[in-house]
């Protein structure tokens, strides 16, 4: 009569822990251990790829498949997508079958050229450099200039886009930003300024490298516009260095300008020649466009880097005293080994 009893528990035993196998479900199991894991889905991806790209990120892809073919996951949507440590399975289908992949928040800073643009952008979102020209190429505002003067209608910004953002949308936003700039106040004020469009944003560009505070650029553009007027050259180091950065590569690090520099033969450098240069050596903030449009004027017409005050300028009316402000600056800089 034991015995029986025995047989009759022992099966009762393992029909209950079948049916508990049976009512697992492979959507609640835990299969995020890491802080955090990043999916990249490219557009066309099929669901093999997916979980070929998924399998060295989680504690265990064959749980994930089961959850997967139990909530029926069968569109693939591309994109970037985190997903944080503690994560079901069900947690991670759920932002996988409804696309909800990151926004990718990049500032897009005072950058020299399409290219630099290009090349800065490339290991952040799934886009080229040569994406970027293509969806320039197609717009009104570049139609008949070359290359390196495109940049002059992209806005630096901080902006959000997705991973699989395509050329077209990337460069709608940064011409979308530059077009919001011109409001009807400063389409007057360009208008009275005499220059073109290209000439404020290219005199913009210098003023822009020249000083990156805002508060002291319109006296910079001031001033350059007061050498424009008595018919001297800009003789603006950055349009030196945007020469250099043209021959030598766009990410070439150049600390200081030396006299042998300013002898380079680019229509860019404004030591060489007359006038503004030919199209923008950076993409101009709107403090910097607002200062050429609106210059602080005064009698200066030199000035130098202020050792004194980082980022600022020593000015000066006279070559005679920007002589001794060029001194002050050089010795600071041959004695912190600024070369």
């Amino acid at each position: 009569m034991r015995k029986t009893c025995f047989g009759v528990g022992a099966v009762l035993w393992i029909v209950i822990l079948l049916g508990l196998g049976s009512c697992h479900n492979p959507g609640k199991d835990v299969n995020v251990v890491e802080d955090e894991i990043r999916l990249f889905i490219p557009t066309g991806a099929v669901y093999r790829q997916v979980l070929d790209s998924l399998r060295p990120l989680v504690k265990d892809i064959i749980s994930f498949e089961e959850a997967a073919a139990k909530m029926e996951y069968e569109r693939i949507y591309p994109g970037r997508y985190t997903f944080r440590k503690g994560m079901t399975n069900e947690e991670m289908l759920n932002r996988l079958m409804l696309g909800q992949q990151d926004e990718i928040k990049i500032t897009i800073g005072n950058y020299s050229s399409v290219y630099e643009l290009g090349y800065k952008m490339e290991p952040l979102l799934r886009l080229k450099t040569e994406d970027i020209i293509a969806a320039l190429s197609q717009t009104d505002e570049v139609a008949g200039m070359d290359t390196l003067k495109w940049i002059y209608c992209l806005a630096p910004d901080t902006y959000n886009f997705f991973w699989n953002v395509t050329g077209a949308e990337f460069v709608g936003k940064l011409l979308g930003q530059y077009k919001k700039f011109w409001t009807e106040e400063r389409k007057k004020q360009l208008q009275s300024s005499g220059m073109t469009e290209l000439q404020v944003i290219s005199l913009a560009s210098v003023v822009q490298l020249e000083s990156y505070k805002a508060d002291e650029q319109p006296k910079v553009a001031g001033l350059y516009l007061n050498r424009m007027r008595k018919g001297m050259k800009l003789d603006a180091d950055p349009t030196v260095i945007f020469a250099i950065k043209q021959e030598k590569g766009w990410d070439h690090k150049v600390q200081r300008v030396y006299h042998k520099d300013l002898l380079r033969n680019s229509p860019y450098n404004t030591y060489l020649y007359k006038g503004i240069p030919p199209g923008p050596i950076c993409m101009p903030n709107p403090s910097a466009i607002d200062a050429v449009l609106n210059p602080e004027h005064s009698d200066y017409i030199y000035f130098v880097a202020d050792p004194e005050r980082p980022g600022y300028h020593s000015y000066a009316r006279t070559p005679q005293e920007h002589e001794g402000n060029a001194k002050k600056y050089r010795d600071w800089a041959n004695k912190n080994n600024i070369k």
